[in-house]
């Protein structure tokens, strides 16, 4: 039998050349009457084939198919384990490749409709997870992507976890760096904005979710379980972020600086990307910020409010990180208002406290002042109280500390309210007072007071005590015996 490659051959040398059939036959080592045969064809002669040998899974493809009009996600491994128990069955490739010639059978695949988005129409966002350094540590970083369709404008912002507060920050973190609010914004069933997935395209969404959309207000659109590629361009910003800005990964000393270095690279691309009709991405943002609505002038406030109790220190538990609050709030009910780098204590619709926030489990977050008037009345445990010992101050007030309980009975108890004096002053101007106290030789709250007065004041008017000198105190003055004085003159006569 020729080959098809041999028939083309032998037609073109006699066709075109004019070989004569036995000198081809001669240079292809065939029978010339193969070559006749050859020539008689006008088309290729088929190359004979084997007949087809049968197949391990011929037996069970048609169950296989049953099970695929089942169960059409059912994978190649759990199908092989379904039929264990009916007779040899193949390799667990020959399997993946039986399942996916079946699929392809069986269901058409999957199309999608060309969309053109309207300027200012829509936004869509989505958490994505990388890792840096940060002071020295590698930690996980979430960062919220957020892009504008129209223009294909990216923005983006690292958070340290996954929260309700940071997706409510970073949506206001984006409708201000884009220059408006879209019409609505197109979002995953991430349990922070939805609390139940309903029929359809209707949800249940979480309370406070829904009370920050509506004061743009804003449309939120929830995708399909499982069905990524309905926000397929926030999807490829969050590749595109973890390509130009995590990889290397970047080595920083703060959030603030890594969201600028981030804030750095989006800005430098937008000159360079160019959407299909030729236009560049700072060009279409130009032309969609036209067509956004303004922020509102009252914007809400993006954190998670959690009512909470201060036990008998006055500390209050906060997912999984302990904050202080003023002692006078100790056993009282009060909210905790969570944002993403801060948390803000209330009782009674006033603020009594601010913390700035932590996300690691066991964290204290302790503020010495909270403490300081319960410490003036029990003094005797300033030196285990736990914010005392954490509290890091300049080491002048040690000095003062350990100079007071040299010279008073309650040294601590002074020590305390020097400190208290904080709550008026700045702990540089604080510092200063003490320093100029010692160096007169006076550790005294009276004398810091007077210190902090002339500075006050600016004049020198205000005088300090004399100095003091602690061996002085010891000696013992006794009273004059004045006959003494008529002795040493009628010695003198």
């Amino acid at each position: 039998m020729i080959r098809v490659s041999q028939w083309a051959e032998v037609r073109h040398m006699y066709e075109v050349e004019r070989v004569p059939k036995k000198e081809i036959a001669r240079r292809l080592g065939l029978d010339v009457k193969t070559i006749r045969r050859a020539l008689s064809k006008l088309k290729a002669v088929p190359e004979r084939s084997s007949p087809g040998r049968g197949r391990v899974l011929d037996p069970l493809r048609d169950r296989i198919r049953a099970l695929l009009q089942e169960e059409p996600e059912l994978t190649a491994k759990r199908i092989r384990r379904l039929l264990e128990g009916s007779g040899a069955l193949p390799g667990e490739r020959a399997m993946r490749k039986c399942v996916a010639g079946l699929r392809a059978e069986l269901f058409a695949p999957k199309a999608f409709v060309h969309r053109t988005h309207l300027p200012g129409a829509t936004s869509e966002f989505d958490f994505g997870e990388s890792c840096a350094r940060i002071d020295g540590k590698v930690r996980k970083v979430k960062y919220l992507i957020a892009t504008l369709l129209s223009s294909n404008v990216y923005f983006a912002k690292a958070y340290p976890v996954e929260r309700l507060e940071c997706l409510l920050a970073g949506l206001l973190c984006a409708f201000r760096h884009f220059g408006g609010v879209t019409g609505r914004a197109v979002l995953d069933n991430t349990s922070l904005a939805v609390r139940e997935v309903l029929r359809g395209p209707d949800r249940i969404e979480t309370q406070h979710f829904a009370a920050f959309r509506g004061a743009f207000p804003l449309r939120a659109d929830f995708c399909a379980p499982a069905s990524g590629w309905e926000k397929g361009s926030v999807e490829r910003g969050v590749e595109y972020v973890r390509d130009n800005v995590f990889r290397p990964m970047p080595d920083v000393h703060s959030f603030d600086e890594l969201n600028a270095q981030i804030l750095i690279e989006l800005e430098r691309d937008l000159d360079q990307r160019r959407l299909p009709d030729g236009r560049t991405a700072r060009q279409a943002w130009i032309a969609e910020r036209e067509h956004l609505r303004p922020l509102p002038n009252y914007l809400p406030e993006t954190c998670r409010i959690v009512a909470v109790v201060a036990d008998n220190f006055a500390h209050v538990r906060v997912d999984r990180a302990t904050y202080s609050v003023p002692i006078r709030y100790a056993r009282r009910a009060l909210s905790a208002k969570l944002f993403h780098d801060r948390v803000e204590f209330a009782c009674e619709d006033r603020i009594v406290s601010k913390k700035a926030r932590s996300f690691e489990e066991g964290a204290m977050v302790l503020d010495p002042l909270d403490v300081l008037p319960l410490l003036e009345q029990k003094h005797r445990a300033v030196g285990e109280s736990t914010a005392i010992q954490k509290w890091v101050i300049p080491a002048v007030f040690h000095e003062l500390r350990a100079r007071l309980l040299d010279r008073t009975r309650k040294g601590d108890q002074e020590w305390v309210r020097v400190m208290r004096l904080l709550e008026t002053h700045e702990m540089g101007v604080l510092t200063r007072a003490v320093e100029q106290a010692l160096a007169h030789g006076s550790p005294s709250l009276e004398t810091v007071k007077m210190v902090l007065a002339r500075s006050a004041s600016n004049t020198g008017a205000v005088a300090l005590p004399a100095i003091q000198r602690s061996e002085l105190l010891s000696m013992e003055v006794r009273s004059p015996r004045l006959e003494a004085c008529d002795e040493i003159v009628e010695e003198g006569r």
